[in-house]
């Protein structure tokens, strides 16, 4: 099946059904069980949590649609900030863009690996989360990496009519350019056609490394963003501050109706994945939930929106066959 035009874009089809019931329900229940959870500062909060998952999510959308994944963001996450605190000092502005660089550093790694080294996606990024991991342990001794910037720690508090963080307005610039990315460069096109037929890719005379590279290393440098904002709201970096960051990231995809077999995705799914997330995080944490339980949710969450959106999709496909009118029968002729 073909993706529909506009695909990425468009927020209410049946795909997305499933999360727009889930996100109502949580609301009505949050109102009830955490009237808390509509206060300002807990909704900038909540913003703020689901512009750091998305802004991953939106990269790893990109790489499943081509067909791979990367699970190495987790020490990503940890390792980018603390590069960018060791060598860009106290100057904001100079950490966030070595934080880039080196997140961006870090996805081009990847990308050779699996491009020139012809390793699987799954075991090369695998392999590289315990190896950024390390390194960034040992070059902070296991300890935290404290920042001493008022500009990071605006780019994580600031906001905007006393709600919307800065961060979520960085999270609707990364989408803007992954969806200009898909529905304007080449690029977008060898996405989705490595995704569908690696082979047909081949035969077409698509360049299937210069694909990975581009994507890896896209997905690093936007992992290094996530992380300085991440490092900005907790006023330090730490190796192992976003331990859980690839599964929640590629569940954020899932559920925003990607699919794993690639080829097919939505970017304003997973955005609207991530800030479902947020949600269920934070009203588990405001009606003093274990955080045993919260995974459990968050599980639970995963499965219900993945089976609305399924079942949704197969009724909708049977009112299009029903609705279609039935040809009358074609008279045999008479001799």
């Amino acid at each position: 099946m073909h993706p529909r035009p506009g695909r990425q874009l468009f927020i209410f089809d049946s795909h997305h059904v499933g999360v727009w019931i889930l996100t109502g329900a949580i609301l009505l229940f949050l109102a009830f069980a955490a009237p808390n959870f509509f206060n300002a500062g807990n909704l900038q909060s909540v913003l703020n949590d689901a512009a750091i998952l998305g802004i991953g999510a939106l990269a790893m959308t990109l790489l499943i649609m081509a067909g791979a994944f990367d699970l190495s963001v987790s020490s990503i996450m940890g390792l980018a900030p603390i590069a960018g605190l060791l060598l860009g000092g106290s100057y904001g502005p100079v950490v966030m863009l070595v934080s880039i660089f080196a997140g961006a550093l870090l996805g081009l790694v990847n990308g050779l690996i699996v491009t020139r080294g012809n390793v699987a996606p799954f075991v090369a990024t695998l392999g590289t989360l315990f190896v950024y991991g390390s390194i960034g342990a040992i070059a902070t001794n296991g300890n935290a990496i404290f920042a001493s910037s008022p500009f990071l720690f605006n780019l994580s508090s600031g906001v905007v009519l006393g709600i919307i963080p800065y961060s979520f307005f960085i999270l609707i610039a990364v989408f803007l350019l992954c969806a200009g990315l898909l529905a304007r460069l080449h690029i977008g096109r060898w996405i989705r056609a490595a995704g569908s037929n690696l082979r047909a890719s081949h035969v077409n005379g698509i360049d299937l490394r210069y694909v990975y590279l581009a994507l890896f290393t896209l997905t690093g440098a936007l992992t290094g963003l996530a992380g300085i904002i991440l490092s900005g709201y907790l006023a330090s970096a730490i190796v192992t501050q976003a331990p859980n960051y690839n599964l929640s990231a590629i569940s954020a995809v899932v559920v925003g109706g990607t699919s794993l077999r690639g080829g097919e995705g939505s970017l304003i799914g997973s955005v609207l994945a991530s800030i479902l997330f947020s949600m269920v995080n934070n009203g588990l944490i405001l009606c003093g939930v274990d955080s045993y339980w919260q995974y459990l949710a968050i599980g639970v969450v995963l499965v219900i929106a993945l089976t609305l959106g399924v079942a949704i999709e197969w009724i909708r496909q049977w009112v299009e066959v029903l609705g279609r009118p039935v040809k009358p029968p074609i008279a045999s002729e008479t001799g």
